[in-house]
């Protein structure tokens, strides 16, 4: 007999509301997703696994958003660089006094001069931004006005591995790189110390995120900020209830799927001891929690809206290689942590699939 938590860990729930999305990505050549998140998607393994494997498996539509993270002072997913030849400022949605609507990614740097990218199998780029003309000298390029700004188009015949786009002083949001072959497309926005709240503060963000990906599936990773910061499972529903509406009044055909948190740890004490004379501390941990408090509304959200959940906290416990897996804050996991996570993801979305395809 399947234990429960092995099951959690194979399977999603509600998984037949992703049903249109399979129905979706059978009948069409390419599909696009968008992996909304916090710190543990900002850092990029975890996507980039889920990403790579379902990309391995219905083939390679580009890498999606990118957003030069390294010019903002901040870190991002392995894979791509920016580069400029100028310094530019940075506003996060997490941050208290912004100056700039940080735009679709959550955060923008402010200025002017030239961005180059570096990545790979770029077949075309959609480059977003506030205002005023690009320039660029390769490819084709086309430029046109959206409902929140600029966007620039670089049309390539060969795959490049590199491009560069001037630009006057702007809000700088991002670029979406495709490859010009069919498969998925994978997006990933994550920010440092993000919640729904967030997201939700401004109401063009989320709208804006729906209008330019045009996602298909919608798989969101919240909740680990909430439960260190002290949201109620009132405050949390709420939010909850305004992301899945902005993205149902937007893009009303995606299919929306939630992941639980990790069961994150707090610092217990620090207890000093002395070593070659000097005074150093063991610091203990303990479950924070708030962590079930949270995973436990967030899941009674899911039943109650029949929206499909795949519930991580329950599953990194029946994988024991989790322990080798912490950062030293057990807050957030190292690289073979999120790796794991991500493939335990891929596996649960591959079982919904392949069970769909049985029906």
């Amino acid at each position: 007999m399947i234990s429960s938590a092995k099951a959690q860990q194979k399977f999603l729930f509600n998984d037949t509301c992703l049903y249109p999305f399979f129905e979706y990505l059978k009948t069409n050549e390419a599909a696009n997703i968008l992996h909304l998140g916090d710190s543990h998607v900002q850092a990029g393994f975890l996507p980039n696994t889920v990403a790579n494997k379902l990309k391995q498996k219905f083939g390679d539509g580009g890498t999606g958003w990118v957003f030069p993270y390294n010019l903002a002072s901040t870190n991002g997913p392995d894979g791509y660089k920016w580069s400029s030849n100028t310094r530019w400022s940075a506003d996060r949605i997490v941050d208290r006094n912004i100056s700039a609507w940080p735009g679709p990614g959550g955060i923008v740097i402010t200025g002017s001069g030239t961005l180059t990218y570096t990545g790979k199998n770029i077949g075309e780029a959609e480059i977003f931004f506030s205002e005023g003309t690009a320039e660029a000298s390769d490819g084709e390029f086309t430029q046109e006005v959206t409902d929140f700004g600029q966007v620039a188009r670089l049309i390539f015949h060969n795959p490049q591995s590199t491009f560069s786009i001037k630009l006057p002083r702007v809000q700088f949001y991002g670029a979406i790189i495709y490859s010009g072959n069919p498969g998925i497309l994978y997006s990933s926005i994550g920010i440092n110390g993000a919640q729904f709240m967030h997201y939700n503060q401004d109401a063009q963000t989320i709208p804006t995120q729906m209008q330019i990906l045009k996602p298909q599936l919608v798989i969101i990773s919240l909740g680990t900020n909430e439960a260190f910061g002290g949201i109620t499972a009132t405050q949390l529903r709420q939010e909850m209830d305004k992301t899945v509406n902005a993205i149902k009044e937007t893009a009303p055909e995606a299919s929306i799927l939630f992941t639980t948190p990790p069961s994150g740890m707090m610092k217990k004490r620090q207890v000093p001891y002395k070593k070659k004379g000097k005074t150093r501390y063991r610091v203990s941990y303990v479950r924070n929690p708030q962590v079930a408090v949270i995973r436990a509304e967030m899941i009674q959200f899911c039943k109650d809206n029949n929206i499909a959940y795949w519930d991580f906290h329950e599953a990194m416990k029946a994988d024991k290689s989790f322990v080798r897996g912490w950062n030293p804050d057990h807050v957030h996991f190292n690289a073979f942590g999120y790796t794991r996570q991500g493939s335990l993801l891929y596996d649960a979305i591959i079982a919904s699939w392949e069970k769909w395809q049985q029906k």
